[in-house]
């Protein structure tokens, strides 16, 4: 695996000669190439992420400064067994290359100018997987720091924006069809169900020992510990074989949580534009996903349950109108169908906060790795003693799987 500020040997200076042209213009040559780590550890678990440090001599003598985010396939035998199989790299960069861009299309055809993310590059005869993408920090974009999770300000700004990503997946579906089969599965597709059977396998005596620390447990531990035990079949049975050929559907993002969302500000400092970032796992499929995943592990912990109607409304008013303004030709989705989705499809929630709200609210840690998140060593062990016995995640559990519980989420 690539240790900190190392990178693989393929990454050379003379590689970016081209896309400096396009970015930068004319230029007399590189004087500085440098590439480092661009996240700490526990902020990316799949692949990893490096910032290209560019210093180009302008035609004027002048100095100029570029930099690139350069994603790339961590040299580990998991990633080759098991993560190279849901063709992660192949899917972004076709989200990228082809879905964000057309639905920023369909956008500008009625008049309306909406942006999703980062602008993708090629790099000239390059086999290894990688993705070029433009650095959004140089715009002034950043991540909220995860730990502290979304304010209703930052909460509302992130659900139009998926309102409006929604809108454009469903009017595009209506106008075109479905996607190519890349697009529909996402993270669970049939050759893949086995090995997050193991994934689930392996967190359930976790999960359960920190539930135990909850106060007022037992109202539900029993029926969670059914649905913990049987997440895989549930996932089978609630969303593989359950078309709902009647719901409405959309592409979601598939990965949604808070450090797949970056922020820009003006001079004072007041939220501007919202982007997403890391298109690997998209899934068509029910709104339910996007939104659980969302709300359950990246919203401040007064607002997951007091506020998740109000935010789902939100959602829905976005919704409605940006489907108004692309002419989507099928009938509009009334919110007691986006509230039934959501109770149908509740299985997303206890994904969630099972396998994502860990990750989001744990401290930063060397031992956190897709590796320790999966595996049975010391380091593995270290790790998910973090993820699910710190205090916030034991506070936010406290909150949400009573809530859970009240909704029949945990219905047998």
């Amino acid at each position: 695996m690539q240790t900190p500020n190392s990178y693989p040997a393929w990454i050379k200076a003379e590689l970016f000669e081209e896309i400096l042209k396009e970015t930068v213009g004319d230029f007399k040559s590189i004087e500085k190439f440098k590439v480092n780590n661009a996240l700490g550890p526990g902020e990316n678990y799949a692949t990893i992420m490096l910032r290209v440090n560019i210093e180009v001599l302008l035609p004027s003598d002048s100095l100029k400064q570029q930099t690139f985010m350069l994603k790339i396939a961590p040299d580990s035998k998991m990633y080759r067994e098991q993560m190279s199989k849901l063709e992660l790299f192949k899917t972004e960069a076709g989200m990228y290359r082809d879905v964000v861009p057309e639905f920023e299309e369909l956008y500008r055809n009625k008049g309306v100018d909406i942006r999703f993310g980062a602008k993708l590059y090629d790099l000239s005869d390059i086999k290894e997987e990688y993705l070029l993408l433009e650095d959004l920090s140089s715009s002034d974009f950043r991540n909220v720091k995860r730990q502290d999770c979304l304010d209703i300000h930052h909460a509302k700004a992130v659900l139009k924006k998926l309102a409006q990503w929604h809108a454009a997946s469903a009017a595009r579906i209506a106008e075109r069809g479905l996607y190519d089969k890349i697009y529909l599965d996402g993270f669970f597709n049939g050759s893949y169900m086995k090995a997050t059977e193991d994934v689930f396998d392996g967190m359930i005596p976790y999960i359960l020992g920190a539930l135990r620390k909850v106060p007022n447990h037992d109202e539900y531990f029993e029926n969670f510990e059914k649905k913990l035990i049987n997440l895989n079949k549930c996932l089978t049975t609630e969303i593989l074989d359950n078309p709902g050929d009647n719901e409405f559907k959309v592409l979601n993002h598939g990965d949604f949580w808070c450090n797949n969302i970056m922020f820009q500000y003006d001079y004072q400092q007041q939220l501007k534009e919202t982007y997403f970032v890391d298109y690997q796992m998209p899934r068509y499929g029910s709104v339910a996903q996007d939104l659980y995943y969302f709300i359950l592990s990246s919203t401040r912990l007064e607002l997951k349950v007091n506020c998740f109607d109000e935010m789902i409304h939100y959602y829905y008013v976005n919704l409605i109108e940006h489907l108004k303004i692309l002419e989507y030709s099928k009938p509009l989705p009334r919110l007691s169908d986006i509230h039934q989705s959501l109770l149908k499809q509740s299985v997303w929630a206890i994904l969630t906060v099972c396998c994502i709200m860990s990750g989001v609210l744990c401290d930063p840690t060397d031992v956190a790795s897709m590796e320790n998140f999966i595996g049975t060593s010391e380091d593995g062990d270290k790790f998910k003693q973090l993820l699910y016995f710190n205090d916030r995640y034991l506070k936010h559990m406290e909150v949400i799987l009573p809530w859970l519980n009240n909704r029949g989420a945990l219905d047998p």
